[in-house]
């Protein structure tokens, strides 16, 4: 019977330099290759950014982006869904931002499948750092004024991401939950690779790992007990409460180990691979 496996990448899958290691590329290759299962991944990551790491894996199953706005075919190299955030949503939180004195990153996306992240003049450190991790990369672009500029914009906004210190992301939060609910959802997670630096990921209700997994489940008629779903962060709640098998990695946050139903070994010992190897060895 074929199994379907869709793991988180960083600090799941990913070593803790943000890498996939040999090992794991190898397992997934030879899964992929060679059985009948199918294997994808949902990341808080846009297409680019996943693909850098990832791409030597011949993924057989639709991968989840940018925490669930956007559902991709990687073999067919098409897009299945976008969950998109309303121009006048976004138009909020940019003013709210600028009343804190605060200016995001937007991560946006084309119909021709073109990414972008834009951010105004004068970036805050955190920006500047989240930037000198990825040099070089084109999708950012600098404008004069964001929410002017946003208005204008033809393409699908994704994600608003701050980053900040926890004191000031905590009330911009609050507000949002309490003025959008329904609408958008908020996501405060401490940046992996940014120490002391605050993560605040805004997106559509809609635009979550469980909601993209749960489409997936209808659209390919998947059940429960055949699904294997692995994470290690706090954007990871939703999917691990799925009727799924769930599996956390020994370095997971505290919640996650919590929730999920089984913990495995951490990112850095290859605990996903290694698992889904046995697993698969199981039920063959």
């Amino acid at each position: 019977m074929k199994h379907i496996f869709i793991t988180d990448l960083d600090g799941t899958l990913l070593h803790s330099n943000g890498t996939l290691s040999d090992t794991s590329e190898k397992i997934l290759r030879d899964l992929t290759e060679t059985t009948p299962h199918q294997v994808g991944f949902a990341t808080a990551r846009g297409w680019t950014s996943a693909a850098k790491v990832v791409q030597q894996v011949p993924w057989n199953f639709p991968v989840i982006l940018n925490n669930g706005a956007v559902i991709y075919d990687w073999h067919a190299q098409r897009i299945l869904k976008i969950s998109g955030m309303h121009t006048a949503e976004v138009q909020a939180i940019l003013k709210l931002g600028e009343t804190q004195g605060i200016s995001p990153f937007i991560f946006t996306l084309t119909e021709q499948f073109e990414e972008g992240i834009f951010y105004q003049i004068n970036p805050s450190q955190g920006l500047k750092d989240f930037m000198n991790k990825r040099p070089n990369d084109p999708r950012f672009v600098e404008v004069n004024h964001v929410r002017e500029q946003q208005a204008a914009w033809n393409t699908q906004s994704l994600v608003v991401m701050f980053i900040e210190s926890y004191d000031t992301l905590v009330p911009l939060k609050l507000y949002i939950q309490e003025h959008f609910h329904g609408h958008l959802q908020c996501l405060l997670l401490q940046d992996p690779y940014l120490p002391n630096q605050f993560v605040l990921e805004i997106s559509s209700a809609k635009a979550t790992k469980e909601h993209a997994i749960t489409y997936l489940q209808e659209l390919h008629a998947i059940q429960g007990e055949n699904l294997h779903l692995f994470g290690d962060n706090l954007n990871d709640q939703g999917m691990l409460r799925l009727q799924a098998n769930t599996y956390a990695v020994g370095n997971a946050h505290p919640q996650i180990l919590n929730i999920a139903t089984h913990r495995i070994p951490t990112n850095d010992q290859d605990g996903v691979a290694k698992t889904i190897k046995l697993l698969v060895s199981q039920v063959l």
